[in-house]
């Protein structure tokens, strides 16, 4: 790999064609090393039904439009609370709902195409109401336990210059209700290429305890900071797909915590976006832009043949972007590796002369990003890296400490420790297109919760922002517009 790095250094006029001629054969590679799986998974609690649960008509709610709840009970005297996550991590009520006993069928194909729920409860958006994450909590007082449903408010309009995409799309792929999910199926010893968002979500939760969890702490704590600072929307990333005009209108756009899943159309207009009309993007979190998938039904139904086998109705095959023509560390600068999977280390400055170390006073080799919003290191869970694909203008700002291989499923930093040399460590990569606009990613899912926390960390978006929020003008000339660096999807 290193000499292929240099390779392409010395002729980068050759990178287009080696592209076009890797892809394929990385893709078909992979789908001949492809190990088919020899037994169901075993059935856990997050894929069964449960006394009470729900689910939306919706993923994400404009005010003034009607939430559909879709809802189960098999006990009388229930409690639906709205609620609205607030910055301080809080919970405010919107409204409430009592409701008896509502029986619903269910049927073996409910992970696939979805559950087709009885509405349960109505309830019409306040105009007012503010952008932001919500859910509405199911209770009863004589079970232990509680069920949650979630969704976004958004706008219909962009009200600001900066849009922060919630990884929504992904929030799917690791929904095991119902027996199935992209990761896991009960039934058979086959992979699952159909999901539906049209049942609960078991996989969404403000406090995880496992990795087939989403940790929606971290995800609403990037929002939330970037509202506060810049008058951030909220959009779903599959908004790429169904409103790219919306798109065109913000100046840096912030992708969020674990954008892992994105389609086609998505991966178009995110291209466009940043080489053609010159937006700044800033991928605060790791592995995003991995796995090929197309939405269905009106975004309610998504597609990713990980096994290799075709789209529906298509010639395409399903897979991962880097075996493309166009890997994801074209636009973001760096790519998922599974070194480091399931360790959590801090960051080490390795150019910090950088102008975006500017007011933070570090030197090379210092740690920053030692403990975040949940108590753990910034640099993992999984982690992001620069590549040979990878534009020759990325700039390597710092890299995770981790370790190559975790011991255990949260496996921290242990100074004493020598295998925790890097191996497996996260990148904060910077790659500029122009002088107005540039993408930072941030290499690692947990970097999200060190916003607002980690000094350093958080002086380095503030130094990105400042630069590319205010320098942007929005009608950036075609003399200044950055490039694809090759021709690909944006043709």
């Amino acid at each position: 790999m290193a000499l292929l790095n240099h390779f392409l250094k010395a002729f980068p006029a050759l990178l287009p064609w080696v592209l076009k001629a890797a892809g394929p054969l990385r893709h078909a590679w992979w789908r001949w090393r492809l190990t088919p799986p020899t037994a169901p998974d075993p059935v856990t609690p997050d894929m069964v039904p449960q006394s009470l649960q729900g689910y939306t008509d919706q993923l994400f709610y404009l005010p003034g439009q009607m939430v559909q709840f879709h809802l189960r009970a098999l006990q009388p005297g229930n409690q639906l609370l709205l609620q609205h996550r607030t910055s301080a991590h809080s919970w405010h009520l919107i409204a409430e709902h009592s409701f008896d006993k509502i029986q619903q069928s269910d049927t073996l194909d409910e992970a696939q195409q979805g559950c087709h729920w009885t509405v349960g409860w109505s309830f019409e958006l306040p105009v007012t109401l503010p952008q932001g994450y919500y859910r509405a909590l199911l209770l009863n007082a004589e079970l232990d336990l509680s069920s949650e449903i979630h969704f976004l408010v958004g706008t219909a309009a962009p009200s600001g210059k900066v849009a922060v995409l919630a990884p929504v799309t992904t929030w799917q792929a690791y929904n095991a209700y119902g027996g199935q999910s992209l990761y896991r199926n009960a039934f058979a010893p086959e992979q699952v290429t159909l999901v539906s968002t049209l049942r609960p979500n078991t996989a969404l939760t403000y406090a995880r305890t496992n990795s087939h969890q989403h940790d929606l702490r971290i995800e609403t704590n990037i929002y939330h900071w970037f509202d506060e600072r810049y008058r951030a929307d909220l959009l779903p990333d599959y908004w790429l797909e169904a409103h790219p005009e919306q798109l065109a209108s913000y100046q840096v756009l912030v992708l969020a915590y674990h954008a892992e899943y994105f389609s086609e159309a998505m991966y178009q207009t995110l291209q466009k976006l940043v080489w053609q009309q010159g937006k700044s993007l800033l991928s605060l979190g790791g592995n995003q832009v991995y796995w090929q998938v197309r939405w269905y039904q009106n975004f309610t139904q998504l597609e990713c043949p990980k096994n290799g086998t075709f789209f529906q109705n298509s010639p395409k095959r399903g897979g991962l972007w880097r075996h493309s023509s166009l890997p994801e560390s074209q636009l973001l600068g760096a790519q998922f590796t599974e070194a480091g999977m399931g360790t959590y280390a801090p960051y080490q400055v390795l150019a910090p002369d950088h102008w975006l170390f500017e007011n933070c006073q570090v030197q090379a080799g210092q740690f920053f990003g030692e403990k975040g919003l949940d108590g753990l290191p910034l640099s993992g869970d999984e982690t992001d890296t620069s590549t040979w694909s990878s534009p020759q203008n990325t700039i390597v700002l710092a890299r995770g400490v981790n370790k190559a291989q975790a011991s255990q499923e949260t496996d921290i930093y242990e100074a004493a420790d020598k295998n925790w040399n890097g191996a497996g460590g996260g990148e904060i990569t910077f790659t500029p297109f122009s002088e107005q606009h540039a993408v930072l990613a941030t290499g690692s899912i947990q970097s999200g919760a060190g916003l607002g926390i980690d000094k350093v960390f958080t002086q380095i978006i503030e130094n990105f922002m400042q630069r590319y929020l205010h320098s942007a003008t929005g009608n950036t000339s075609a003399a200044k517009t950055a490039r694809a660096p090759v021709s690909g999807l944006t043709k």
